[in-house]
């Protein structure tokens, strides 16, 4: 019997030139790790001393280093790519960031590969087509927020798919639905010890990298008020990066919530960590999706936030999640005090947003594998490889 031609395993490149593991190079891995396991052959071409690479390299990965940036680098790049790609055979050159893509695309093109594409994780504006029509085939993007970005900008609406990011849940010891809310009860009440807050304290929590973007410094002046009139609200803010965590630090003192308000800096099992939260709470100014949203609502927490870009299609608002508009701190603190000051409604809602992600197919790693294999798949037809 002969696998069905959207099942067939390929042989994937992946290219990434970032040297740090923020939340684009979280998505590559667990694609790369999904895709895997799928049963296709999933290579990696990063930077010498990349965090993605290192990892990658160490889940079992075939791993090739390429130094990018400059002139020099570049054309050296593009004839090592098209070499490597010719050598390897690859069905599909996957890019990522503008400066890969500018190497791997050109490299991959002159080796005619069958199938080059541009993956796009962020909102920010397109300034270049080059890398999403002049050496690409097609674009994936996250989001139908960033595709609509792209189409207005120039890129063909049939030329770009859309995969969303995976959610990976925590590993609950049962695997029955009403078992696993148990364990994930119990897990809250382990982490909130481990923090050193008491069951009666009211715990909003921020996992995100420190950058302006994200909007931490909005979250502050939003719950500040709050802080001052509930004495047992405590804000918790995961993630490190300067000069971000000294103007949090400056600020807290200035607004007057030092003691509610906990930098930790990065942690390691940050989903975990989210299980103790009783609402999650993510200002951020731009998103081209946003993986964190999933995984709150993965583990029954409520949220707010703010509606832009990809994030109302990572939450079911009014249902798990509370948006405010951008820029409106007014609103932001109306969104947190609902929550703040109604316990029963953040138990309604962080089991509804629990329930929700158990039957959001397209952010499984099935889902995910799935909707990717499609779009290579037909693609790889429309370019005359269908047969590969």
């Amino acid at each position: 019997m002969n696998t069905p031609l959207n099942r067939r395993p390929l042989k994937i490149l992946h290219t990434e030139a970032a040297k740090g593991f923020g939340g684009q190079e979280i998505y590559i891995y667990r694609h790369m790790l999904a895709m895997r396991e799928r049963g296709h052959d999933v290579s990696l071409l990063c930077q010498p001393g990349s965090r993605l690479g290192d990892i990658a390299r160490d889940a079992g990965f075939t791993v090739h280093s390429l130094k990018m940036g400059g002139l020099l680098r570049l054309v050296r790049g593009v004839w090592s790519v098209s070499r490597l790609v010719r050598r390897q055979r690859y069905d599909v050159v996957n890019t990522t960031s503008r400066r890969d893509a500018l190497i791997a695309a050109a490299g991959a093109r002159l080796a005619h590969a069958p199938l080059v594409v541009r993956s796009r994780h962020l909102m920010s504006p397109v300034n270049s087509l080059l890398t999403y029509t002049g050496l690409p085939h097609r674009v994936l993007t996250v989001s139908s927020f960033v595709k609509q970005m792209l189409v207005t900008r120039g890129v063909a609406d049939a030329h770009v798919g859309i995969v969303p990011p995976i959610a990976v849940p925590m590993q609950w010891t049962e695997d029955d639905g009403s078992d696993a809310w148990q364990c994930l009860q119990n897990t809250r009440a382990e982490v909130r010890r481990e923090l050193g807050f008491t069951d009666d304290q009211v715990v909003v929590g921020c996992v995100a990298v420190l950058r302006e973007p994200k909007g931490h410094i909005d979250l502050l002046r939003a719950i500040a008020p709050l802080c001052r009139q509930h004495p047992q609200l405590q804000l918790v803010v995961v993630g490190d990066g300067q000069p971000m965590m000294d103007r949090l630090k400056s600020l807290r003192a200035e607004l007057g919530i030092e003691s509610q308000v906990h930098l930790l800096g990065y942690r390691m099992g940050a989903c975990r960590l989210m299980t103790g939260f009783d609402i999650f709470a993510l200002a951020t100014h731009k998103e081209a999706a946003g993986t964190v949203f999933l995984e709150a609502a993965y583990v029954g927490v409520p949220i707010v936030a703010t509606r832009v870009g990809g994030v109302p299609e990572m939450v079911v608002e009014g249902s798990n999640a509370l948006l405010a508009p951008l820029g409106d701190s007014a609103a932001l603190t109306t969104a947190l005090q609902a929550l703040v000051e109604d316990p029963a409604r953040r138990q309604k809602m962080g089991r509804a947003g629990w329930d929700w992600m158990r039957n959001a197919h397209r952010f499984t790693p099935t889902g995910h594998t799935e909707a990717t294999e499609h779009y290579y798949h037909q693609w790889l037809k429309e370019l005359g490889h269908g047969k590969r």
